[in-house]
This record gives structure tokens, C-alpha cells and sequence, in this order.
């Protein structure tokens, strides 16, 4: 009876031992299947994955085309005729693409940096507007000494250009010589933002930058800095300046270095400097404009103001003051001075006070 029960138990050990392993083959083929229906659904052509990537790059995408867009948008709003010029569109699209040509087109497809994806856009994309190429650039070869120049291209008139370093020009009159350098090629384009504009200058057009490129011209400003006068370094005064013939220079084109190397000299005060502060040197008053690109003009930068514009009398029919600063020292006590009362040019001691006005590049 014993050796019957053990039969009967193989028996059905083995037959359960079949059931199982059909079971698992079973088991193993549809987790295959569905393995490879998840596969496709991740990694298809129209897969999740594939999906989600394609969508990655789109955001990416329509992410440049919404920044190139809102810095548009801000040189239209900085603009009252809320046009933009072809030159500025450019200046857009080079901050996002590589390999943008002068003369492109709407209809033009670029790439985008390697930052920003590598994606292909057209410049209808993110522009189609009005790219104000009716607003001819300006001659190369002509002098625009006289226009007023609006700086910003925002409607403001800033100042009067009184060097044009296209056509550059050399002077030795009244005043002291100096030598605007012609440079012939790496400069900015400009067009006519306004004209028969009025000012103390005379009525003349208005000029606005365009497009990338080294300034062109050198712009004074139409205002002092305020209306009272003030000293160069009262502190200098004492024989100083010893190191006068290093430090400045009054040759044109280095107002910006002179006025620099200044306020470094006046901010280190009695430590490297020329003395103790003076609340009322100019150095001290001036270094908020001077941040933004102005600086107090050279000797050779007052003279050719005064000869390029043809400024021998009359002084205050242009708004101007009687003697004004430069930003050159002549020896350890003394420094430039440009007269407008009598036009004369010389110098004066640093303690005394005179006007200040500055001048830019644009």
C-alpha cells in the first residue's frame, strides 16, 4: 500500500512539473511582446521618448526665437518711431547665430550657436517687420562735423559732433594743433534719425548709430555737467604732479586716458594720489558720466571743437561757458585750459575753478 501512495505522488509531481514549465514559457513570450510594444512606445518614431525629445527642442527653439524677439522689442521701445534698422536687427541676430552676411534677407535660414542649440531658424521667424532700409547710411567720405548725434538712437539729441574720423583733418589755428586720425575701414554705419533739428549749433540733421563697428565721431556734450565751476585737484596744487608729462597728454584722441588715469589718481587721494579730496574737484563729480562713456576732452580735443566748428566768438549764442577744464596737465602745478571769452587756449593752476563739460565717442 506504501510503494502505490509513493507512485501516485511522482506521478503528480510531475505532472505539475509540466504545467509550470509550460507556464513559464508562456509567461516569457508575453513579457517579450510586451517588452517590445514598450520599446516602440518609448523609442518609436512616434514614441514617448521621441516625443518628449522633439518637444525638448521645440521649447528650446521657440526659447531663442522669444529672446531675439524681446531684444528687439527693446530697441523699439528705446526708439519714439518704434521702427528698427536693418544694421540693428543684425546686431540681434549675431548674438544668436553664427555667420550672419551684411546683405541678408527675411527669407534667410541660420544656425544657432552652440549655446543656444544648434537649431535653424528663419529670420522671418523671429522678425518680418519693417527693417528700415529706407534709412540710407551716411557717406563714408563726406565730413558730418555739425550734425547733432543722438547717441542712443532714442529720440534724444546728446550732443554735437566736432570730429569725423572718416575723414580725420589736421589744424594749427587759434588754438592749439591737433591731429584727428582718418581711419579707413572698422567703423560704425550711421543714418539721418532726424533733421533741420534746432539747437544752439544751428539748425542741422541728426545722426544715429547703426549696426556694429568702432565709433566714428567725437560728440560734446550741449550742457555743463552742472552750472557752477569747479576745481581740477585743489590738493595738486604745490608741485605735485611730478610725473605730469606721464600721466596726460594733450594730444587728441586722449581725453578718455587723461580723465581714467585721473580719477584713479583723485579715488587714491593723499595714498598715490595727488592729495586729499576736494568735494568740488571735478574728478570727483564727473565718475557716474564717465561710466557711461564720457570723458573730460584733451587739450587737442578742445582745439579741434573750437576750429572744426569754427567757434571764434560769441561764445554764449552755443550755450557755452567762459573757460572750461581739460583733461591734460602742462607741468606740476598747471593745466589746460580752452578760453571761450577771448578764444584763447592756455593753462592755470588746479586750485583755481572753471566749467566743466565732456565729451564722447559715438
Amino acid at each position: 500500500m506504501k510503494k502505490k501512495q509513493t507512485f501516485e505522488m511522482k506521478k503528480i509531481i510531475k505532472k505539475n512539473n509540466g504545467i509550470t514549465l509550460i507556464a513559464l514559457v508562456i509567461t516569457i513570450i508575453v513579457l517579450l511582446i510586451l517588452a517590445g510594444v514598450t520599446i516602440a512606445t518609448l523609442t518609436g518614431e512616434n514614441g514617448i521618448l521621441t516625443r518628449a525629445s522633439d518637444a525638448a527642442e521645440r521649447t528650446e527653439k521657440a526659447n531663442v526665437i522669444e529672446q531675439a524677439q524681446t531684444d528687439i522689442l527693446g530697441i523699439q521701445a528705446d526708439k519714439k518711431d518704434g521702427n528698427i534698422t536693418k544694421g540693428e536687427l543684425k546686431t540681434v541676430l549675431d548674438k544668436y547665430f553664427d555667420d550672419v552676411s551684411e546683405d541678408f534677407t527675411i527669407d534667410d535660414v541660420f544656425t544657432t550657436k552652440d549655446e543656444y542649440g544648434n537649431h535653424e531658424i528663419a529670420v522671418s521667424e523671429i522678425y518680418n517687420g519693417n527693417l528700415g532700409e529706407t534709412q540710407e547710411v551716411i557717406s563714408k567720405t563726406e565730413s558730418y562735423v555739425g550734425y547733432y548725434a543722438d547717441l542712443e538712437g532714442d529720440g534724444t539729441v546728446d550732443g554735437i559732433i566736432y570730429a569725423d574720423l572718416a575723414v580725420g583733418n589736421t589744424g594749427d589755428g587759434q588754438w592749439t594743433d591737433y591731429d584727428i586720425p582718418k581711419v579707413e575701414s572698422g567703423l560704425k554705419d550711421y543714418y539721418i534719425s532726424k533733421t533741420d533739428y534746432e539747437g544752439d549749433f544751428g539748425i542741422k540733421d541728426v545722426l544715429s548709430p547703426t549696426g556694429s563697428g568702432e565709433p566714428r565721431f567725437y560728440v560734446m556734450a550741449l550742457s555743463d555737467i552742472d552750472a557752477n565751476t569747479h576745481y581740477w585737484y585743489y590738493s595738486a596744487y604745490g608741485n605735485m604732479m611730478n610725473d605730469y608729462d606721464t600721466t596726460t597728454s594733450e594730444d587728441f584722441g586722449t581725453g578718455k586716458a587723461n580723465t581714467e588715469a585721473m580719477i584713479t589718481k583723485w579715488n587714491n587721494g593723499s595714498d598715490g594720489g595727488y592729495g586729499e579730496q576736494n568735494d568740488n574737484d571735478m574728478w570727483g563729480l564727473i565718475q557716474t558720466e564717465v561710466a557711461s562713456g564720457w570723458f573730460v576732452p584733451s587739450g587737442g580735443e578742445w582745439s579741434a571743437f573750437a576750429e572744426e566748428l569754427g567757434i571764434t566768438s560769441y561764445y554764449s549764442s552755443y550755450g557755452l561757458s567762459i573757460c572750461y577744464w581739460s583733461s591734460s596737465q602742462v607741468d606740476t602745478n598747471s593745466a589746460d585750459i580752452a578760453g571761450f571769452d577771448d578764444g584763447f587756449f592756455g593753462n592755470t593752476l588746479v586750485n583755481s575753478s572753471h566749467s566743466v563739460r565732456l565729451s564722447t565717442t559715438f
